[in-house]
């Protein structure tokens, strides 16, 4: 029995060295979470309803099987309040899903599913129907194999798998706060109010046109959690997505 002990041991020193030799840059996360559902919230710090509509979503964000992405967008400042965190890219993706879904103009609070339907998120029981819809949704031709994966210092690496039937899509990264991120707003429609904005978009990049082929790259600055999705160009259809997911709560951020 001692012989075996000692064998045990030395097998078991082994294995810790192993561990110790492994490069931190290999040293990763799973490959992400893969939902069945992108869902996109457009709303404005100055909209009477998308506090509610920001509630509905945080609800929703929790579902297994769906990401929930918030796009604050400045539709309403003229009104009296600046939304704090709304950005030009966010509209001009608001915009491009108007064209191509064919709706008249852009409003708040605005829900996009997988990029292929819309509806109004102030209607809780659309809302709830659109998604459901969505869930039953086949899935799309040309949908490559998706994966994320969170290395060291806010670094990602994305891979996708070979299709060639998805030629032409465009990969987009983006990075965003599950929240709640609080921002207390001092003049116009929700003057005092504080509105809750969950898993806030804090920037989105266009990596590149993919080409159906199988590829893989790493990109900085995912934090505190990150999202691929590969869409068809418009914005269109989303193909496939993948995001990082901590069971960790981030701490609370107010904004005021």
């Amino acid at each position: 029995m001692f012989p075996s002990m000692i064998f045990r041991a030395f097998v078991a020193v082994l294995l810790g060295l192993a561990a110790l030799s492994v490069p931190a840059s290999a040293q990763t996360s799973p490959t992400g979470e893969h939902p069945q559902v992108v869902l996109e919230l457009y709303t404005s710090q100055g909209c009477v309803q998308c506090p509610r509509a920001n509630r509905l979503v945080g609800m929703f964000s929790r579902e297994p099987g769906v990401l929930a992405l918030t796009f604050p967008v400045g539709i309403w400042d003229y009104l009296g309040w600046r939304d704090t965190l709304a950005r030009p890219a966010y509209s001009d993706r608001q915009q491009g899903y108007s064209n191509v879904l064919r709706v008249r103009g852009r409003f708040t609070p605005q829900l996009i599913f997988n990029g292929v339907r819309q509806t109004s998120a102030s209607d809780w029981d659309d809302a709830r129907a659109a998604l459901n819809d969505t869930r039953n949704d086949p899935r799309p031709e040309g949908a490559p194999e998706v994966a994320i994966t969170r290395l060291r210092n806010d670094r990602v690496r994305v891979s996708l798998s070979a299709n060639a039937r998805g030629a032409g899509a465009d990969i987009w990264l983006i990075a965003f706060d599950p929240g709640p991120v609080i921002v207390v707003v001092g003049s116009g429609v929700n003057v005092n109010r504080s509105i809750s904005h969950y898993n806030l978009v804090d920037n989105i990049w266009r990596i590149d046109t993919w080409n159906g082929e199988a590829t893989w790259f790493e990109r900085d600055h995912c934090t505190p959690e990150c999202a691929v999705l590969v869409q068809r160009s418009g914005p269109g259809q989303i193909l496939a997505a993948a995001y990082t997911s901590r069971p960790l709560r981030y701490p609370l951020r107010q904004i005021y």
